[in-house]
């Protein structure tokens, strides 16, 4: 990636963590997020992993969406993570993430599984794009 475009994407990030303060205020005063939120999440990744697969470029908004993506579903479990569809989201996110390059962010995304939703069967998957990646895996500490 090129230093103009690592520079864009950290200006992106800066501006996205800005403008999501709200959002994550007001997730804060509900309790994770409703069906409409991981609708349209959902809806957002299915186009992104289109996009992946054909071999098109991310536009910026596009980049913008899956750093929101991943901003919503942190802010969300922060608050409640017993919503079932999070590991599929949170594992979707994480295959984008990983085949756009940025392994950092994958890999969160995979230890989040691993480390919230071991007991699904996304943990395994997790475990292995951790593999595949050559990322050591983290077993979750034990419950106290």
């Amino acid at each position: 990636m090129s230093k103009s475009l690592k520079i864009l994407f950290i200006f992106l990030i800066s501006l996205i963590m800005f403008a999501s303060t709200a959002d994550i205020s007001s997730a804060k005063k509900s309790k994770g997020m409703t069906d409409a939120q991981i609708t349209e999440l959902t809806t957002t990744i299915n186009d992104l992993t289109q996009k992946v697969y054909s071999a098109s470029l991310f536009s910026p908004q596009e980049n913008n969406k899956l750093v929101d993506i991943k901003m919503k579903l942190d802010a969300a479990i922060a608050i409640d993570s017993s919503n079932p569809a999070y590991p599929m989201l949170y594992y979707k996110t994480g295959i984008l993430y990983k085949a756009r390059e940025y392994k950092d962010d994958a890999a969160d995304c995979f230890q989040t599984i691993i480390d919230l939703f071991g007991d699904t069967p996304y943990a395994a998957k997790a475990m292995t794009e951790l593999k595949k990646m050559g990322v050591k895996v983290v077993a979750p500490a034990p419950a106290q």
